[in-house]
């Protein structure tokens, strides 16, 4: 117990004052930063939300041409392989076997 005695004192005089210095300097930039944000006006500029609002409608039908586009192709291939199919039919004779 009593060695413990002079580990804490040496803890209180130099530890604290130490941590003290290393948490200002860690903590100081990110709470100004924080206080900046906070009392900075949150409103943003309507020119900059009508640009992403654009923006994004033009993706979306940039979307919905990719869309339709896959749709047409995937209407085609079907209809190629029904195609494939019936000249398959057409051009395999008839099995003919004995009764």
């Amino acid at each position: 117990m009593e060695e413990l005695i002079p580990l804490v004192a040496i803890f209180f005089v130099i530890g604290v004052p130490v941590m003290s210095i290393a948490a200002r300097f860690a903590l100081r930039p990110l709470l100004k930063d924080l206080a900046e944000a906070m009392g900075r006006k949150s409103v943003t500029d309507g020119g900059e939300l009508q640009k992403d609002v654009a923006r994004l409608q033009a993706q979306v039908a940039e979307q919905g041409r990719q869309l339709e586009q896959l749709a047409d192709a995937e209407l085609f291939r079907r209809d190629l392989e029904s195609r494939r199919e019936a000249a398959a039919r057409l051009s395999t004779p008839p099995s003919t076997s004995p009764h």
